[in-house]
């Protein structure tokens, strides 16, 4: 959590919020610095704890919450669950308990960021970050899935970006066990809400993709989607596939979405490949194909197996060597074939595997995204997907070369300008002398 982590207009608060002070008496273990933000459904306090040297976010409950039995013990039962749920895009939970002022609280991780609601409403969000924070979007839920937990309340202002647009969930706290009918009064944000929520049935983890998809669409437009929803691309210029991806993410009929998390980012991270002109085949004609017969295409031989993976192995370690190892501006004339036929060692290799998510994250989250794309579209089971798959990925790597050389080789020619140049070292400036 951050004191960024509420929407911007957070509710009036329903219950008298604790100063510093009283938050201090109530649970002296913690140092707490300010209040960071309150509204309707709690409070969250930035504060340090001592005994483990790590700044925290202590979120607190309106009294009235913890003095219902039920409400109280699902409310530990969640907390226990949402405590399991370590993984790099939600916020971590440390511990949870009472205050003496009868106060559930929760201690979380603090994040230094911004809501994905500032971002969407106080900057304008690209095609690619958008896509990119929609996919981490989609691990974090994966995730809480697979582990049998719903957040049901998936809005920008639970979900916080840092300055490296690193994403991080928060605020699972309306999260349940699927297969839970909804109260009368579900709790939940009504612009994100799935049907099946509003119409108070029993909800599973769709409508998290649900109100993903809204998400999305928020994030590409600047706004939620009327009804009828119009078309993303009457607010953005980019191709209407997105609109038939975010149109499948909130189908009133939960059948009709996507069935998991996974593949509605499989299908954002294609598209986003598509969209930058990379060949990569459609997931829904990736499938092995089946004679008429109805038998399934045969199997590659261990040998085939073999060729294909020391094939792709060879390109992808040649590539990251060409990046890892970029020459200095001074050598940024070499030619991107040179720099990927250079002869690469078994001690080469083990260099780049052992350090590439320290020294390189973007060129880590390619290879990931390549690996989803891969189990996605069933390649280990399809040759002719497969060469597609790799053609793609090097093709990637390439053009990821090349703008690195071009970045390099202009650094090189402003460093050679602002030798030369003993004033203020602006582009104005430059441009000017360069014309003298």
């Amino acid at each position: 959590m951050s004191e960024n982590a509420p929407d911007p207009s957070p509710e009036t608060p329903a219950f008298d919020v604790p100063d510093i002070e009283e938050m201090s008496a109530y649970l002296p273990q913690f140092k707490f610095e300010k209040l960071a933000a309150c509204g309707g459904m709690g409070a969250v306090y930035k504060a340090w704890q001592d005994s483990l040297a790590r700044r925290v976010a202590v979120k607190i409950l309106p009294p009235k919450f913890g003095a219902e039995p039920e409400f109280a013990e699902r409310f530990k039962t969640e907390a226990r669950a949402m405590a399991k749920l370590n993984h790099t895009n939600i916020v971590g939970v440390y511990d949870f308990g009472m205050t003496p002022g009868g106060h559930l609280y929760l201690v979380m991780e603090w994040i230094e960021g911004r809501s994905l609601h500032d971002l969407i409403h106080k900057t304008t969000l690209p095609l690619r970050k958008a896509a990119n924070l929609a996919i981490q979007l989609c691990e974090a839920l994966s995730f809480a899935h697979e582990h049998g937990i719903i957040h049901r309340d998936i809005k920008p202002g639970n979900i916080m970006v840092n300055d490296a647009d690193h994403v991080k969930v928060a605020d699972f706290g309306l999260a349940r066990p699927p297969d839970v009918a909804e109260e009368d009064n579900p709790m939940g944000t009504p612009d994100y809400a799935a049907p099946e929520i509003r119409g108070g049935s029993v909800t599973d983890h769709r409508v998290d993709i649900f109100a993903a998809g809204v998400v999305l669409y928020e994030m590409l437009t600047g706004r939620v989607p009327e009804t009828p929803r119009r078309p993303v691309t009457i607010y953005a210029k980019v191709s209407p596939r997105w609109d038939e991806i975010i149109a499948r993410a909130i189908h009133p009929d939960p059948d009709k979405r996507y069935q998991d998390a996974g593949e509605f980012r499989a299908h954002i991270n294609i598209a986003m490949k598509q969209e930058a002109g990379v060949p990569v085949p459609e997931i829904a004609d990736a499938a092995p194909k089946r004679s008429p017969q109805g038998k399934k295409a045969p199997a590659m031989s261990q040998k085939q197996q073999m060729v294909l993976t020391f094939s792709f192995v060879g390109v992808v370690v040649l590539a990251l060597l060409a990046l890892i190892f970029w020459p200095t501006p001074k050598k940024a004339a070499i030619s991107r074939t040179e720099a990927t036929d250079t002869p690469v060692t078994s001690e080469d290799i083990q260099a780049v595997v052992a350090n590439l998510e320290k020294t390189d994250s973007e060129l880590t989250r390619m290879l990931q995204s390549f690996a989803a794309d891969w189990k996605a579209a069933g390649a280990d089971k399809n040759p002719v997907t497969a060469e597609k798959l790799r053609t793609a990925l090097n093709t990637a790597v390439r053009a990821k070369i090349k703008d690195r050389s071009e970045a390099a080789r202009r650094a090189a020619i402003v460093n050679a300008a602002l030798e030369k140049h003993a004033g203020e070292p602006s582009l104005k400036a430059l441009k000017q002398a360069a014309g003298k």
